[in-house]
């Protein structure tokens, strides 16, 4: 992959802004409210295209105000057609949205608001600065992003493309001997010479029992030879994120942990193969990955959910897991992500992000996920 890879056009057109904006507002009628406070900033990005922070969208049935401080005006200019720019001006931008509402909406409108994005604090002032009804929306504005467009899987196949290359790059090059916190930031550089805006999030490195912790940060711990490396990390393209895990081994791995990293990938396939359009995250591919762990004794091993949804963020709808799933549809993108931790021991995870088809789904990363033994 050369330099420009994930500069080049998706070639799938842009976003229809204007049907994202309708389904918004059709949001409003089935939930009963006048207008909604957009303050998730990845909602206001896919609504809208702004790509800065401390904004918020204030969308009625026949208003779209976009509500910053003096740092964006000239970005939303750039970026931002179909809005109303409201300048905001005192420093408190919930205050100031709560009066634009007022302003154009009238003081005793039905707000709808998201809670799950909204400090407690902010929520008073919301409640002192606004007369009419407030309504928690909560994940309903976000879920409207569940189903991506042919212009979103383009971009997601872009970072995916970049996340596979960075991997390729690293596993060229011994990982015994290197520093934990020395492979995360070749990942990183990777990125950025490939064209990506950087990473989705901060990469797990985690060699031998330090990969038994499940979000590990990478240290200064260096690997040693016959340790097994956990890597999961993601690259992000034009907003989209990819996420993927491998589990290297750092030189020839014993016939213990080459066994436990045969159950951990029989699961990965068996999630996967779980995925398709109407499967349940919970009742289905969870439910098939812990099954195979299960069966091999390590259930309780096995911590933490099957998978997620990735988008503009890395963690969004639907869910896949033990305790809460959704149900999966066409064009969702989710991640299945089985693992076995055990304490003082090892770590292993295997990762992969697809797009939900008819009857299956489509890996977006293909890095190999054979247990390969690097240096």
């Amino acid at each position: 992959m050369n330099a420009n890879a994930a500069r080049r056009p998706a070639g799938a057109g842009g976003p229809d802004m204007a049907a994202r904006l309708a389904a918004c507002r059709e949001l409003l009628a089935r939930s009963g409210v006048d207008a909604v406070l957009v303050s998730a900033m990845a909602d206001v990005r896919y609504l809208s295209g702004f790509r800065g922070d401390d904004t918020t969208l204030i969308i009625g049935r026949d208003v779209a105000l976009i509500c910053t401080d003096s740092r964006y005006w000239e970005q939303v200019r750039e970026e931002v057609a179909g809005f109303v720019l409201v300048p905001a001006t005192s420093g408190d931008l919930i205050a100031e949205s709560a009066a634009a509402v007022a302003a154009a909406l009238g003081a005793g409108v039905a707000l709808g608001f998201q809670g799950g994005h909204l400090s407690y604090a902010a929520y008073r002032r919301l409640r002192r600065r606004h007369g009419g009804r407030l309504r928690d929306l909560r994940r309903t504005v976000s879920e409207l992003r569940v189903i991506k467009d042919a212009h979103e899987l383009a971009l997601m196949r872009r970072a995916a493309a970049v996340t596979d290359a960075a991997l390729r790059e690293v596993a060229a090059l011994p990982l015994a001997g290197r520093r934990e916190s020395e492979i995360a930031w070749q990942l990183q550089e990777v990125y950025h010479r490939l064209g990506a805006e950087g990473e989705a999030f901060a990469a797990i490195v985690a060699a031998g029992d330090h990969g038994a912790h499940g979000h590990a940060l990478p240290g200064e711990r260096v690997v040693a030879a016959g340790e097994l490396v956990v890597i999961d990390t993601g690259a992000k393209v034009e907003g989209y994120c990819s996420d993927i895990t491998r589990t290297f081994a750092a030189g020839e791995p014993s016939r213990e942990l080459r066994e436990l990293y045969a159950v951990v990938l029989e699961a990965q396939l068996a999630g996967l193969a779980a995925v398709r359009d109407g499967a349940h995250g919970r009742d289905d591919v969870d439910a098939a990955c812990r099954a195979v762990i299960a069966a091999a004794g390590y259930a309780e091993a096995f911590g933490h959910g099957t998978g997620h949804g990735v988008g503009l963020d890395v963690h969004e709808a639907p869910a896949l897991g033990r305790s809460r799933g959704d149900l999966l549809r066409v064009g969702m993108v989710c991640t299945v992500e089985p693992g076995i931790y055990l304490e003082g021991v090892v770590g292993i995870r295997i990762e992969d992000t697809v797009v939900v088809s008819e009857h299956g789904c489509e890996r977006l990363t293909l890095y190999p996920k054979e247990l390969q033994v690097v240096g």
